[in-house]
């Protein structure tokens, strides 16, 4: 086994853990007909609360036709409905459909997959010191 204490190893063996659980997903057909980044598209949405075309581009740091065609592949695979601002006509609304809450509950299962396997080999006080430290970590690094 590679040396546990070199973060880079660490890093690269959990992305490989990852996309293994990943891909176990995508075998059984849940997440198969999404490339990533429609995943990762999918994803902010779910976590953005109906936001607009615009919201979208600048959260993600995009350019609004960018959003617009991926989007556009998420309403013709049924993830999305498009609906029209009630205050604002020129206004579109991104909003899941019952098939969007399926793929998140589904991609959130994968996560919670790869949180019980790495809990199993800690124990309690392990468990809640790795989860501060990568909560630092990762918040750090999202500025």
């Amino acid at each position: 086994m590679a040396d546990p204490t070199n973060l880079e190893i660490v890093v690269e063996l959990a992305s490989r853990l990852m996309a293994e659980l990943e891909s176990q997903a995508l075998a059984d057909g849940r997440l198969a007909e999404l490339s990533m980044r429609q995943m990762y598209y999918l994803n902010t949405i779910i976590s953005m609360e109906n936001p607009t075309f615009s919201d979208l581009a600048h959260e993600l740091k995009v350019t609004k036709p960018s959003v617009t065609a991926i989007v556009g592949t998420l309403i013709r695979k049924g993830y999305i409905q498009k609906v029209q601002d009630h205050e604002d006509r020129r206004t579109y609304h991104m909003i899941l459909t019952a098939k969007a809450v399926d793929f998140s509950r589904n991609h959130a299962d994968v996560h919670k997959r790869l949180a019980d396997l790495l809990a199993a080999q800690l124990d309690e006080r392990e468990v809640g010191q790795l989860a501060r430290l990568l909560g630092k970590a990762l918040q750090a690094a999202k500025r």
